[in-house]
């Protein structure tokens, strides 16, 4: 029997919005500690650390910037505002089954959904923030809903294996190891959203326009494994420090090339092989998840 949403131990905090707010509106060094300090903007400041390989900024400077890019105060604060109660007033039925459906049998959740204002849309570990000041909850509140159920897939998957330094691969076969965990992360992050999007019409996502475009998801596709076999090939090549622009080279915008390749390599093996299947390799991790995908599509078809 599926883990009832009941049993879900999923916490919104608010705090982070709140001390932010704050702040914005008395710029005090009491209230920018306060800030700083929040434990939902702690754990962003903490993820940029890590996906940035940034050991050197601090948490001040790290949110004078993020707050430096905000403009008109009055309208951020209340279209944040609007957005956090957009996303407090959904039913969690109507989404949270949607991203159990994809995760292990027996799943649950003990995890806190932070409401932050500023930095990006994140998981790191069992925990996920949302800034609530992301240009595409501006232009429809659902995607807000959307993201949340794509960053608690993360959380979901983070619950069998652990991040990784992005910094640590020595070898090209150690960064595309990299690559393909979060490949397989990203992939069941997008594929979570995408049965409701359906549902609702909330297609307008640049990803999901490139999914459901035959031509640009095989280009894609293609200009994926290209990169990734490129590293592949040379296994125990030195990685420099240049190397590393290779995780950019796969999640930059345009392309975003770990997202689509990712959906859609989860989205042949859920229909080919079945849902079960694709529920099961999150638990077994990327390999096993690669290893399908390949083993599937190198078999001959009548």
């Amino acid at each position: 029997m599926e883990i009832l949403v009941i049993e879900q131990r999923i916490t919104f905090d608010t705090s982070g919005l709140d001390a932010t707010i704050q702040y914005l509106g008395d710029k005090t060094s009491a209230n920018l500690d306060r800030l700083v300090t929040n434990p939902g903007n702690v754990f962003a400041y903490n993820h940029y650390r890590w996906s940035n390989m940034d050991t050197r900024t601090n948490a001040e400077d790290f949110w004078r910037t993020e707050i430096g890019k905000i403009s008109d105060v009055k309208a951020v604060i209340q279209d944040a505002s609007n957005v956090r109660d957009y996303l407090l007033s959904q039913n969690q039925s109507i989404w949270l089954p949607e991203v159990l459906d994809y995760l292990p049998k027996g799943h649950k959740f003990s995890t806190r959904v932070y409401m932050n204002l500023g930095y990006d849309n994140i998981a790191h570990g069992r925990d996920v923030a949302l800034n609530l000041n992301h240009s595409r909850f501006q232009m429809d509140h659902r995607e807000a809903v959307y993201y949340l159920m794509h960053e608690l897939s993360h959380a979901g998957y983070l619950k069998y294996h652990s991040l990784m330094s992005l910094a640590a691969p020595k070898t090209w076969r150690e960064l595309a190891c990299n690559v393909i965990f979060l490949t397989h992360l990203e992939g069941m992050g997008v594929l979570t959203p995408l049965r409701l999007r359906i549902k609702e019409g909330g297609l307008a996502d640049p990803d999901y326009v490139a999914l459901r475009d035959p031509t640009e998801r095989g280009k894609r596709v293609r200009a994926y494994f290209e990169k990734l076999e490129g590293l592949e090939d040379e296994p125990d090549r030195i990685v420099e420090k240049s190397d590393l622009d290779a995780y950019d080279q796969f999640s930059e915008k345009p392309l975003r090339l770990w997202y689509v390749a990712g959906c859609h390599m989860a989205q042949m093996i859920e229909h080919e092989l079945g849902l079960e299947v694709l529920r099961e390799l999150v638990r077994k991790g990327s390999e096993a998840f690669f290893e399908t995908y390949r083993h599937m599509t190198s078999q001959p078809t009548d």
